[in-house]
Parts: structure tokens; sequence; C-alpha cells
């Protein structure tokens, strides 16, 4: 672990609220339509120009999403769908799995895992092994996590990899990737009781 770490120490200069999720088990237009997206409405962007489109159109989002190796991965700049239990439940449903990392402007991080339609890890890294809300659900391989507060962004991108094998490529912070306006994740899940809870 500590070589990722060391690895995405990178990580720890980007100005960026980012939501960052790898999903197997759905195709790319699947996982659009999870987080409220129209596949059709498919447009290419950079990270930088999803956000700014997403601050021009008020109340909705924009995130990136596309096949990598055998999995879709989900980006989000300045969102937070990737971390809504409900979303990862979705997206996991049947033989699926989800796993996202998230980090936002106020120091606050969240890694959030579900397999076959269940949540088997919702958390804040930043307390360790301590849980940071009642419903927080710690899996075992997050036990004795001893993250250091100076290097959570990197750590959080070298979580990812060690439990999905997908290493975060540099080049999509600057690529133009598909990219899917989505509502707020609240908006979306109105309706749906216990939608933030694990």
């Amino acid at each position: 672990m500590r070589e990722l770490i060391d690895r995405y120490q990178w990580a720890q200069q980007l100005d960026v609220v980012m939501t960052f999720a790898i999903i197997r088990g759905r195709s790319v237009n699947e996982v659009v339509r999870i987080y409220g997206g129209h596949p059709e409405q498919r447009q290419l962007m950079t990270m930088v120009e999803a956000e700014d489109a997403g601050l021009d159109d008020g109340d909705d989002f924009h995130f990136q999403v596309f096949e990598h190796q055998d999995a879709v991965v989900a980006l989000e700049n300045n969102g937070w769908s990737g971390t809504v239990p409900e979303i990862a439940r979705r997206a996991s449903a049947g033989d699926g799995y989800f796993f996202s990392v998230h980090w936002n402007g106020n120091g606050m991080f969240r890694i959030t895992e579900a397999h076959a339609g269940t949540v088997t890890a919702y958390f804040e890294p930043t307390f360790g092994a301590q849980p940071a809300a009642p419903d927080d659900v710690i899996p075992e391989w997050g036990v004795g996590l001893q993250l250091q507060p100076d290097e959570l962004r990197a750590a959080c991108l070298a979580l990812v990899e060690q439990q999905t094998d997908v290493a975060f490529d540099q080049e999509w912070l600057v690529k133009k990737l598909p990219t899917f306006r989505i509502p707020d994740p609240d908006e979306l899940l109105r309706e749906v009781e216990g939608s933030r809870t694990p």
C-alpha cells in the first residue's frame, strides 16, 4: 500500500473536488442511467469543461463515464452521486461491483463499496477504523487503515487500485472524455426512502 500511496502523491496538489468510481457488471449506458443521465446526450469534454458546464446548468452536474480495462469508470468533478448508497446499490445489483472514493474542498472524504446490491463499505477514512457516523460501514479491509491526513487524496486513489486493480490515469484529468448531464442525486432519489443510508 505504501508504494501505491507514494505513486499517487501528485494527487495532493489537485485543485478539484472529485468522486472516482469503478463499476463492474454494468455497461456505460447502464451507469449513465443509474446516475440519472441520458446515454444519447453524450458530449466530449475535459474534466474542467465538465465542471464549468455543471456550474452553468444550475442544479445539474456533468460526469464522465467510459470503459477501461474490464470496468466502467465514472468521474465527477464537483459532484458526489458516487458516494450515495442507493447509487452504489443500483450499480452493483445482480453480480455487479461498485467502489468509489470522494473528497471535497472542506477536507471531507468518503469511501463507498457495494457488492451485489449491498453496501459493504461506507466510511470517512480520516477517522481510520473509527466510525464517523452511526450508519458508517467499515469492512474488514478498512480496519486498521492508518492513513496520514496530509496524503489522503493519494491514499484514496491507492485504495481504489488496491481494491479494484484499476489505476487512476492522470491523462483523464485533461483528456476529452464522454460526458453526460446528471441531476443532483438528492433530487434524483427524492422519492426513494433511505437512499442515503447504507
